[in-house]
């Protein structure tokens, strides 16, 4: 890639699909950031890297690439704005806004594990245990694809965590918009007194819309999307959005959001695609969407789980799960798009001109469903797709379960004062009002040790453990994930885990 920046793992760059938009023509491109510009040399024969990664910073560059050009032109990486930080093992989560929330990672090394390197001959000289890695980032970015270039990151007002994510990190999207963040482990196994330990305790990230002060209330939601086909009609309470009715109509969009399943800082079968859609103004405030099914092409959004949001003026609705598709594995029926009826504001309303399509800055459902949509097939197929159920499956309990707390009476206020986020005691929640957006620990309770810099007195030595006896085999058989109450024996040079 351009500048020799290494993005796979372990150098693990954050990478995803920015969003497939009626605007763009549901082009597919994917975004690169951070990751390694360690050379060939410095990683060394696979047992362990030739130099100490830990002191390598991770890079801040960004790339882009759309594989398939629409133009015909050869595919080709385009510079995009740097990070904020350079880091490793970020991840995107893209966000119901259209944006895409960065979080984990650390701002030197690599993942992965060893217990010496070319320049660190012993594991009791490592600093920082077995992790490569230095330098947790606690703050997360937003990177918002739709701002000119230059502007597109920001961390302005952001939560920090202080719980060190690194290695073995993972962050997925719930139903109410926020984020489930967990894990952590750059060890061989189980270890809990070490610089970076095994971490059991989960947090959730509330982005910045959470401060609003009403959030979309949306009714209608089929429980299935068909590929092209007739539109259906979505009703938005008129007390659920702040604002001109108008305004609102305008910068309306709905979206299909899956979350993929996740490992390792990354999210395989991550995607956002807008459906595109016109209006109706009631004179009550009401707000009817007619919204055209997904693209008549299955290839843009594999069938399988997914979410429905509406968002209005940047604001997001609780998801609803449907099932994009016909629910089954094999081809997908489709039908011809459907041309939506036009736009109608509320005349009554001030400074109305009666009627209108929307305007651009909604991310563009201005446009008609019968635009034509990219016909290219994406990687990844139906049974990738399909695959995510499990995932899914496993964590909509705990999303519908916690969606009460996204309405406005139950969500975390974060408006007012602009004070920081803080746990006010055991098993409190403790949010106080704030400009700030908030990391919220999912359990009080911990197994592992969060990070504190302060704690930790350099270089580290971890007390080896009286498995870890030099002479000993690599055991190819062992399962790293078994649980069990010791540390299993070790190698004196156990592999490096790629």
């Amino acid at each position: 890639m351009p500048g020799a920046v290494v993005r796979v793992y372990p150098a693990s760059g954050a990478v995803a699909m920015l969003p497939l938009t009626p605007a763009n023509n549901y082009t597919q491109t994917i975004l690169f950031c951070g990751g390694s510009n360690m050379t060939d040399a410095m990683w060394g024969d696979y047992t362990m890297p030739a130099v100490n990664t830990w002191l390598w910073p991770a890079s801040n560059d960004c790339q882009r690439i759309t594989p398939e050009p629409q133009n015909g032109q050869p595919a080709a990486y385009q510079q995009d704005d740097d990070m904020t930080e350079g880091r490793s093992m970020g991840q995107f989560i893209i966000l119901p806004d259209g944006t895409l929330f960065l979080v984990n990672g650390g701002l030197n090394g690599t993942a992965g594990y060893a217990q010496g390197t070319g320049q660190t001959a012993t594991y009791g000289q490592m600093p920082y245990g077995e992790s490569l890695a230095s330098g947790p980032i606690g703050t997360p970015a937003i990177y918002n694809p739709n701002m000119p270039p230059g502007q597109r990151w920001s961390n302005a007002g952001l939560g920090t965590s202080n719980i060190a994510r690194l290695y073995h990190s993972s962050a997925i999207l719930l139903a109410d918009g926020s984020v489930l963040i967990a894990g952590s482990n750059p060890n061989y196994d189980v270890n809990l007194t070490t610089a970076f330990p095994t971490t059991y305790q989960a947090e959730i990230f509330y982005p910045p819309y959470f401060s609003a002060p009403v959030r979309p209330v949306v009714s209608g939601v089929p429980s299935s999307i068909s590929y092209g086909g007739e539109p259906f009609d979505l009703t938005i309470s008129g007390s659920s959005y702040s604002g001109s009715s108008n305004n609102a109509a305008n910068n309306a969009t709905v979206v299909l959001q899956r979350g993929g399943f996740t490992t390792h800082a990354m999210n395989m079968g991550q995607r956002l695609m807008q459906l595109n859609n016109t209006f109706t103004v009631q004179s009550d405030g009401t707000i009817t969407l007619h919204v055209a099914q997904a693209p008549p092409n299955p290839n843009i959004f594999q069938p399988g789980p997914a979410f429905l949001f509406v968002t209005i003026n940047g604001i997001p609705s609780n998801g609803t799960f449907v099932i994009v598709g016909n629910g089954q594995l094999g081809t997908q029926p489709t039908s011809a798009a459907r041309v939506l009826p036009p736009s109608i504001l509320d005349a009554g309303a001030s400074g109305s001109a009666g009627a209108s399509s929307a305007n651009s800055s909604g991310g563009g459902n201005s446009h008609s469903s019968s635009s034509s949509p990219h016909s290219a097939a994406l990687v990844g197929g139906i049974i990738g797709a399909i695959a995510a159920i499990g995932v899914l499956g496993a964590l909509i309990g705990v999303a519908l379960v916690r969606r009460r707390r996204a309405s406005p009476s139950n969500a975390p206020n974060m408006r007012g004062s602009g004070k920081a986020i803080a746990m006010v005691g055991p098993k409190s929640r403790g949010v106080r009002d704030s400009d700030a957006s908030a990391f919220v620990p999912l359990q009080q309770e911990n197994f592992s040790q969060a990070w504190n810099a302060s704690s930790i007195s350099l270089p580290y030595k971890d007390g080896p453990p009286s498995s870890r006896q030099s002479g000993l085999g690599v055991d190819n058989t062992h399962d790293p994930y078994t649980p069990t109450s010791e540390h299993h024996s070790l190698p004196q040079h156990p592999q490096y885990r790629y």
